[in-house]
């Protein structure tokens, strides 16, 4: 196994209840275009503690042309497994993705090409979405866009809405991401948790901050997603957790007014479709009124127990400089 001592590229995949996956990603990183000996992979063990460790069960008979390193993150939740792999890292860029992503085999070296072509602090891949079991509700555009990004530029972009990046398809330079501070741990998903919006709060920050990222179509890579993820009851929990991140995302970014939708307008639109939606008996509509309710029900929810606690959204935070505000972990 090849054992370089600076990879251009430390591919950083955090695992925990999906490690079957974890050797399918390293062949298929094996199979990439970019040599092996400019990358390593760091795998992050997340699972709960135990005398068994699957993750290093898995990598230990593997023979891949890249070193492979597997840490352990105690802390769950899949931003904690990543900043423990961000830290590790040795190379100058980091690319995170999901164990049980399928990259494309010119993946890393279209975004490396991207990220020095263009300047850039981070490029994100276009993420294709496959049903391998069918979809148990069918899939209106906002519902599919719970599963990831459905509007993709036809050549490169900035992320800048409507596009956005997925995180289990984007590289960054390492060093300028420990500047300006890594994932959020009380953002994404923990757990049986379903929090989200850690990568869209990472790139926010950094572009707030003077740091651009690029949309790179060409970098492909493909995320499945089963029936259990296309129900009535994911898409409520799913919106739950997603009102709770974006409400928290006000205490470090400014959040574009396109990703909140919470207002009576969009109330209104919710509570049109739920209602239509079992009144003509249209299941996707339902279940995205429903969804959507459990967002903006949460989103407010989460607001108010945040203002209780003295935690300030960042816009009104800039006209109090001197009131101390609790710092977000």
């Amino acid at each position: 196994m090849a054992q370089p001592d600076t990879p251009l590229v430390s591919v950083v995949v955090s695992a925990r209840g999906n490690t079957a996956n974890v050797r399918s990603l390293l062949d298929a990183l094996a199979a990439q275009t970019l040599p092996g000996g400019q990358m390593e992979a760091v795998v992050v063990d997340n699972d709960p503690p135990g005398p068994v460790r699957p993750v290093a069960d898995v990598v230990r008979d593997g023979d891949w042309p890249f070193t492979v390193r597997v840490l352990y993150e105690p802390t769950p939740g899949l931003s904690a497994g990543r900043n423990r792999g961000i830290c590790a890292a040795r190379g100058q860029y980091v690319a995170i993705t999901d164990p049980d992503i399928t990259p494309e085999p010119d993946w890393l070296q279209t975004l490396v090409t991207a990220i020095e072509e263009e300047n850039v602090f981070a490029v994100g891949g276009r993420t294709h979405v496959t049903y391998p079991g069918g979809q148990v509700t069918p899939l209106t555009k906002a519902l599919r866009e719970c599963h990831g990004a459905v509007d993709w530029p036809e050549g490169r972009e900035l992320a800048l809405w409507p596009y956005w990046v997925t995180g289990c398809n984007l590289l960054f330079h390492r060093q300028a991401a420990l500047d300006i501070g890594l994932f959020r741990t009380d953002l994404g998903r923990r757990g049986r948790w379903m929090g989200d919006c850690e990568d869209l709060e990472f790139i926010d920050r950094a572009r707030q901050a003077g740091h651009q990222t690029l949309i790179e179509p060409a970098a492909v890579a493909s995320h499945p997603v089963y029936r259990p993820e296309t129900t009535l009851k994911y898409f409520v929990r799913q919106g739950a957790g997603h009102g709770v991140c974006v409400a928290r995302m006000h205490l470090s970014v400014i959040v574009e007014p396109a990703a909140i939708q919470a207002d009576r307008a969009a109330v209104h639109t919710a509570v049109v479709n739920l209602a239509a939606g079992w009144t003509f008996l249209d299941r996707a509509r339902a279940v995205e009124g429903a969804r959507d309710l459990a967002r903006i029900g949460a989103y407010h929810l989460e607001r108010g127990r945040l203002r209780l606690l003295g935690r300030r959204p960042i816009a009104l935070r800039q006209h109090t400089p001197n009131k101390e505000i609790p710092s977000w972990t």
